[in-house]
């Protein structure tokens, strides 16, 4: 692949947009029953389309090459996530309104040419076969990019973000050649319309601001986001100092943004005058790459779908963008056609475990796994449904045992790393795995900063407490959304307590330890209070049963003080017992079979009552 930087005049730009002649296509009229769908593979992505297996293996090559110049433009970064890209690649407008009646429901709203719906487990694109423009998946190019940057980074400031989004949105990808990067006429005419935001505005920019929430605000945030990032990417000085380079580092350390952007690209005042001339120039540079020779004719497989497999398909887009009444009607007539289809069995257990009828989604998710036992995915959704309850010694190894598989069936799907972690953290002696599972869906999707969360989590159960508290600052100050600020900050707060926590049992034992050694034998009793086990945690109040005989009786192990003792109905007794946060009521039917081992206490103030 060759890469080479060109100009292209802006006039010429604005002509060709003028006099840009509409592309051919298909009519809009309504679909005709019995559509045969045909399933396209390449190397990266699965196309279904009721348009022909011709049409379908130019959008297999259309976007096999989108990814491949995606990925040199960004110097190589990962490109493939471990879960699958479906395209829906709809003939006409008629098919997309049936995948996506919603857009077409309200009058005067948007008619997409296409939609991308990213989720946990898998990635779907919707998109029109006839779309018109010069630039019809323009919508697609800027979220597949977001998936890109997810897949990479940390969070990243939201101007950066959402200007790598829309540098990569304004390409022209055809069959021979790429153009990535050219120049917004939209975002140039705004520009030039409307004053600059100052930088240090611009840089702070969050999900909580207007200048992302408002409509008449977030053009010009988007705008000079872009032209921002087509200046930091195309000029000269800019590439051959590699100052957005310096200026991720930064970040990634935990530099503060404005003062990041300073130390990467010197005085934000110069560099606004610098905008200002760059948004009103003639000529805009773009890169320029040669059509990838990787995606052949050769690398493709394509098959027709039976009315079943079409059905489950859409069925299970439907699912995964939460419109579940047109997904049950699309999977019980799969399941009509063929009960014994993996992937509508598959998809109607997960519609079930959405709906929270666990019975149900097991019966269908046990059957998919049976169909189709090299599934990744109905493997996955099968632990998940045993995972929503507690988990119990005998589900343990069949958790285990799916979400193994999946991992062995898919080594780069995070979700199943994470659910792992998740499990083996129930158990003292899996701790070391629930790290390992953790750090490992952190590897493969550092931009979702619940990963690191999780990890934080399991070093604190382990009592490692300065890691997770670097772990959690880590993550606090990569935080974009009010959503994970809050995260962190409650994470943080955890760390203290357990530390504290810890600081107090280390006093109790030694407690412990010296009343041990005035005693000449340990006392037994009945009711015991000892040194918590290390996995208790200070999380919550615990309330026994006002009447024990309403209840069964549980047996508790603590080590802490004693708070408070009432005897208000003898020879039954309530003692309340704190361990920092932690506050556990006892009740014992009987106090003259309560014994104490303790160095200051000298035991309840209750008599025996009278007979």
């Amino acid at each position: 692949m060759v890469i080479s930087r060109l100009a292209i005049p802006i006039g010429a730009l604005f002509l060709a947009a003028a006099v840009a002649a509409p592309r051919p296509g298909s009519s809009a009229r309504a679909a005709e029953k019995g559509d045969t769908w045909v399933q396209v593979r390449s190397s990266h992505f699965t196309v279904v389309s009721n348009g022909g297996e011709k049409q379908a293996r130019r959008v297999a090559e259309h976007f096999e090459q989108v990814r491949a110049a995606f990925q040199k433009a960004l110097n190589n970064i990962r490109v493939d996530s471990g879960k699958p890209i479906i395209i829906l690649a709809a003939k006409n407008e008629a098919t997309l309104r049936a995948l996506l009646p919603e857009y077409w429901e309200q009058k005067g709203h948007t008619h997409p040419a296409g939609l991308f719906v990213p989720r946990e487990e898998k990635n779907y694109v919707a998109l029109r076969l006839d779309a018109e423009g010069d630039n019809p998946y323009q919508v697609l190019y800027h979220e597949y990019v977001h998936l890109l940057i997810r897949l990479n980074f940390r969070e990243i400031p939201l101007w950066l973000d959402e200007g790598y989004a829309e540098f990569f949105a304004n390409s022209r990808i055809s069959e021979k050649d790429m153009a990535i990067g050219e120049p917004s006429r939209e975002h140039i005419l705004r520009l030039r319309e409307t004053p600059l935001l100052p930088l240090e505005v611009l840089l702070k920019v969050d999900h909580r601001s207007p200048y992302y929430n408002e409509a008449n605000k977030s053009s010009i945030f988007y705008a000079q986001s872009w032209a921002l990032v087509h200046y930091l990417m195309l000029d000269e000085q800019m590439l051959k100092e590699q100052r957005l380079a310096k200026f991720g580092r930064l970040i990634a350390s935990g530099t503060d943004d404005v003062e990041a952007a300073r130390q990467a690209f010197g005085d934000l005042k110069e560099l606004e005058k610098k905008m200002g001339s760059y948004v009103r120039q003639a000529n805009f540079h773009f890169y320029y790459l040669k059509a990838s020779a990787e995606v052949t004719e050769k690398s493709i497989e394509a098959r027709a779908l039976a009315p079943a497999e079409s059905a489950a398909l859409r069925g299970d887009f439907q699912v995964h963008r939460g419109r579940l009444g047109e997904a049950g009607a699309l999977l019980e007539e799969a399941l009509r056609l063929d009960p014994n289809l993996a992937l509508a069995n598959e998809s109607m257990g997960f519609l079930f475990y959405q709906q929270r009828k666990p019975d149900e989604a097991r019966k269908y998710l046990a059957r998919a796994v049976e169909l189709d036992s090299r599934s990744h995915l109905a493997h996955y959704y099968y632990a998940i449904l045993m995972l929503t309850g507690r988990v119990a010694t005998q589900t343990f190894p069949e958790v285990e045992a799916s979400l193994r598989r999946a991992t062995e069936l898919n080594p780069e799907f995070a979700p199943a790393y994470s659910a792992l972690s998740f499990l083996y953290s129930a158990r003292r002696e899996t701790y070391d795995k629930a790290l390992a599972a953790a750090n490992r869906a952190a590897q493969l999707e550092p931009g979702q900063p619940q990963h690191f969360l999780n990890v934080g989590r399991v070093l604190l159960l382990l009592d490692r407490v300065e890691e997770a508290r670097a772990v959690g600052r880590g993550v606090l100050a990569a935080a974009r959304s009010p959503e994970m600020q809050s995260a962190g900050e409650a994470f943080l707060h955890q760390v203290s307590q357990h530390e504290e926590f810890l600081a107090q049992r280390k006093r109790y034992e030694e407690e412990a330890r010296a009343a041990r050694e005035q005693l000449p034998e340990q006392v037994s009793t009945e009711s015991q209070v000892s040194p918590p086990a290390k996995h208790n945690r200070p999380a919550e109040s615990i309330q026994m049963p006002a009447s024990v005989a309403e209840t069964r009786a549980r047996r508790y192990s603590a080590f802490g003080k004693i708070t408070e003792v009432s005897c208000a109905s003898p020879p039954a007794m309530n003692l309340t017992l704190s361990l920092g946060s932690l506050v556990m009521r006892l009740h014992a039917i009987n106090f003259f079979k309560v014994d104490y081992l303790t160095t200051s206490w000298k035991g309840a103030s209750c008599t025996r009552p009278r007979t």
